[in-house]
């Protein structure tokens, strides 16, 4: 009886053990549990870098401000030159206004241009389809898209910028309002310098930079000179040539007889087709008393090149030209 009551005893004192054993361990994840708790909750409640809101990129323009607040990636632009600029920063358009006509990207632009919807013509863009694009950043020009401010506004934030009548310096402020308005700012500044750099290299290179130089766009129709007011004749100037239209307008249409007057001693025609009103000047008198015709200094270029990029690659094609035609 006596053993009976021992062994009775012993049974429920290793019973007891057991529980207070595993009375501990459950306390002792119960513990743990609690102590990690805070800190899962407080990791998910604290956001990740990359969740962080950039600051919001602010930009003055010609009709107004312009507030960014992320870094735009559907870009529609509406000039020839935005798309030069964009080229050169690797950013590329979802639409661009081509004038449904993709020739006339000069090669180096449209060699570095992927897919992109053409929304039309640049003096009249298509605003239903620039909608039907979601687009967050729009550029325009004041000059030809002024009077569709708002309508463009309502559908994305516009940045306006005066570009068909900038002149070569104001081409390069642009340049820098749009390579912060895309966020690469630092890429911008970058390639200006380099872009710098080109020009001085080249005009080492040409011979003589006291030449009168006159580019002008010719058609069956006419002889539109670009003087000092447009970008191609004030490219030239920065450069030390000099104008010999002198006109307050920036493309001029001169006839044979006014062309004789301004005698430019070197000419670069910028043709729009193949049969131009020169062929029916050639025959004139007149056209063989001009000294770029004497001295055979009239040359053909390409007026994609010339007067239609109007951004660094276009100047940089420009000044590629004059070597090659005025160098050593």
């Amino acid at each position: 009886m006596k053993q009976h009551q021992l062994t009775k005893a012993l049974l429920f004192t290793i019973i007891g053990l057991i529980t207070l054993i595993l009375s501990a361990c459950g306390n002792s994840n119960s513990t743990t549990e609690a102590v990690a708790s805070p800190t899962a909750t407080a990791a998910a409640a604290s956001p990740s870098p990359s969740a962080e809101a950039a600051s919001p990129i602010v930009i003055e323009h010609q009709l107004g401000t312009v507030t960014l607040d992320k870094t735009p990636e559907r870009i529609i632009v509406l000039e020839f030159s935005y798309t030069d600029a964009l080229m050169t920063l690797g950013v590329q358009p979802v639409g661009v206004a081509d004038d449904s006509d993709p020739t006339l990207f000069m090669d180096a632009v449209k060699a570095q241009l992927g897919e992109y919807t053409s929304i039309g013509s640049r003096y009249e863009p298509n605003i239903e389809l620039i909608s039907s694009l979601q687009p967050d950043l729009i550029i325009a020009d004041l000059n030809h898209h002024k009077s569709v401010y708002e309508q463009l506004n309502a559908i994305a934030p516009t940045l306006v910028l005066n570009d068909h009548q900038a002149d070569y310096n104001e081409m390069l402020s642009n340049y820098s309002i749009i390579a912060k308005a895309v966020g690469k700012e630092a890429e911008g500044k970058q390639r200006l310098e380099e872009h710098e750099a080109k020009i001085k290299a080249a005009q080492q290179k040409i011979t003589d930079t006291n030449l009168t130089i006159l580019p002008a766009v010719v058609n069956p129709k006419g002889f539109f000179a670009h003087s000092d007011h447009s970008y191609a004749g004030s490219f030239l100037t920065a450069l030390g040539f000099t104008d010999p239209v002198a006109n307050e307008e920036s493309y001029p249409q001169l006839s044979l007889e006014q062309l004789v007057e301004t005698n430019p001693q070197a000419i670069f025609l910028l043709p729009t087709e193949e049969i131009t009103i020169i062929k029916e000047w050639e025959k004139n008198p007149l056209w063989q008393q001009l000294d770029a015709v004497t001295n055979s200094k009239v040359f053909t270029v390409e007026r994609k090149d010339w007067a239609l990029s109007r951004g660094l690659i276009g100047s940089e094609k420009i000044i590629e030209d004059l070597v090659k035609y005025l160098g050593a």
